[in-house]
Parts: structure tokens; sequence; C-alpha cells
């Protein structure tokens, strides 16, 4: 994973909608909804703000159109529709299963207690984040409102280890309480390309021809004009920024780089070349943390938190960076739970 502006907090925009993907693929991976089901258009979901595919109130969209509108045209009133028609269908099913999640993890932090006990101050920290994540899950009522399926979304990204993000709406419209980061983001893209390809796919997706209209994916030009490219997210809002999550894959290697914040498309996508570029330049210099990931690690800030899967033979790495363009978003981050600390070098103009 490359990781620009790690340490910055932003809104996440239109990203947004990955977790609202995220959970529509849980629920077609539990069998609870197919891709030929039809869905209802509300009139809260027809009124969205633009980008949109002009959903009438009324109208039935199948779950494949739903997810193609997201996925390329960014689609707020298809996010929405998927959201209100998750959540009134399979909210106390994705409750139920997200509690599943709670209690599995609580039985492998019961088993790694049992051969390394944790300090008395990360027992407590844990134990608080449980707390919060039964509490997210007690408030879950299943009334068909994008509110409710947004707390849906909070909790899953808690389970997934994205510990600085809140969700406040399935689309990524402007909400001042609706904030995540790079790191967060870095996990739940992990999380999608790990989803079975059949789902991960549709980030793939170039066009999208629906009602006599071409809807483009607004990372085109990413996926057709970078080696190896095949997701997976662009976003912006005003007051955000332009953001963008991206994937490329080489042979058995995957590479993910985040940028948020940035004064302009251009610029966005100058610095999630760069990282790329950077990054695959490094074979046999930048390294996965175990010698069984396909995934390399590069991860790129002042100092920053890693996922590794041994305690032993882990090496630092001391890049000389790609020069990216300065953030324009203020932002802070916190550093995510169970993960090892490393320190990386700076660029002088990254802050």
């Amino acid at each position: 994973m490359a990781i620009a502006n790690a340490e910055q907090r932003v809104y996440p925009a239109s990203l947004t909608k990955m977790m609202t993907l995220y959970l529509t693929f849980r629920a077609l991976q539990e069998g609870w909804l197919h891709l030929n089901d039809s869905m209802s258009v509300s009139a809260y979901a027809a009124s969205a703000s633009p980008t949109k595919l002009g959903l009438a109130p009324g109208q039935m969209v199948s779950v494949d159109d739903l997810i193609r509108g997201c996925v390329t045209e960014s689609a707020n009133d298809a996010a929405r529709v998927l959201a209100e028609n998750l959540d009134a269908r399979f909210g106390r099913n994705l409750q139920q299963l997200l509690r599943s999640d709670i209690a599995a993890q609580q039985a492998e932090d019961a088993a790694d207690a049992a051969t390394d006990p944790p300090s008395a101050q990360d027992a407590a920290e844990r134990a608080g984040d449980i707390a919060e994540m039964h509490a997210l899950a007690s408030s879950i009522t299943g009334d068909g409102s994008e509110y409710d399926f947004a707390r849906i979304m909070t909790l899953q990204a808690r389970l997934l280890g994205m510990q600085d993000t809140v969700y406040r709406n399935a689309s990524g419209l402007p909400d001042m309480e609706q904030v995540t980061t790079a790191p967060d983001y870095a996990m739940l893209a992990y999380a999608l390309v790990n989803m079975p390809i059949q789902y991960y796919s549709y980030f793939s997706v170039q066009h999208f021809d629906y009602n006599g209209r071409d809807h483009r994916n607004h990372n085109l030009r990413f996926l057709t004009g970078y080696d190896g490219a095949d997701g997976i997210k662009t976003g912006y809002t005003q007051s955000g920024g332009f953001n963008v999550v991206d994937t490329a894959r080489r042979g058995d290697r995957r590479l993910i780089a985040i940028v948020m914040g940035r004064r302009s498309v251009a610029t966005r996508e100058e610095d999630v070349r760069a990282l790329l570029d950077y990054a695959f330049a490094q074979t046999g210099t930048v390294t996965a943390v175990s010698s069984n990931l396909n995934d390399d690690v590069l991860m790129v800030g002042s100092t920053l938190d890693f996922p590794t899967l041994q305690t032993t033979g882990v090496r630092r790495v001391t890049p000389q960076l790609p020069d990216l363009a300065p953030a324009d978003a203020p932002m802070a981050t916190r550093a995510a739970a169970t993960q090892q600390r490393r320190p990386a070098p700076i660029t002088s103009t990254m802050r």
C-alpha cells in the first residue's frame, strides 16, 4: 500500500460508496440478495444531488444496475437506493452478521491474550473498542433509512480496523460529521480487493449504458492509461478536495495507492501515478513484511503504522519518495490498534 497524506483527515466524498458497495457485496455473498433483484426508488433517493442516474420515485432498478451506477457515474441516487433497501430488507440480518463478527474478534482476542497477555492499558483500550461496536450494533433498527444504514457502515468500518472513520450517509454527499483517513481507506481497499472476483471486478467497469446514456467511469483515465490498473474509486467535494483510491496489479504483485485532499483532478492523478510508479520500481528493495504475502507494503508519511503477520524478520525500509504536490485539506489521524509503528521519511513538499 502506498499512502500519501496519511496523517491528515478528510471528508471521504464519493469514496463513501466503497463501503456502501462492500456491504452490498456481503449481502450478495450471504445469499440474501441477487444481482437481478429489483429495488424500489424512494422520493428521497430520487432527490439526491448530482451526480446521479436520474432515477424516478417508484421506479424499480436492478441491483446490478445500481452497483454499476455507483462505480461509474458515482451516482448518489443509486447509493441511496441501495442503502434504503438494504437497511429495510436486511438491516437486522446485517446487524446479526456484524454481531457475529464482533464475537469472532473477541474470541481471537481471548486466544491471543492466553499466549501473549496485553498490558492493562491495551486491554482497557480494546475493551472500549468492543463496547463501542456493541453500542453501534444495538443502535441499528432496520427502519429503512439511509441514516440507519450509515450506522451499519460505521460498525463495519470498526470491524475492519477503521478506527477514525464515521459515516452519516451512503453516498458521500457533504456532511461535516462524515470523516475518514487514508490509512482507514487502505484497510477498506484491501478488504474489497479480497472480495470474490465477481464483485471486485465491478471496479474495472469503464462504461455503463443506462436509459440511453453512456455513463463513463470517473476513474477511466487511470483504468485505461496505467499498466495493471483495475480500480477502485474517485471522490470529490468542494470542502474535501479530490480523493482517489487506486490499485494496480502486475504479475502476483498488487499495490494500493490512496491520495486525498488534492486541489485538482490533475494533481490527484499525478500523485497516485507517482506513488505507484515509485513502488513498482522498487522490486527487490521494498518488500512485503511476510514472505507469504503477495501485496507489497510501502507506507509514506512521517510516522506510520502498518499491519504485520510476524514479529521477527521485519526490516525497516527507507525509500526516497516521489515528489508529491502539497496537500490542501487539514486533517488528523491516530494510530490504528494492533499495528506496529515504523518511521518513514517524508518529502519537503508533503504535509
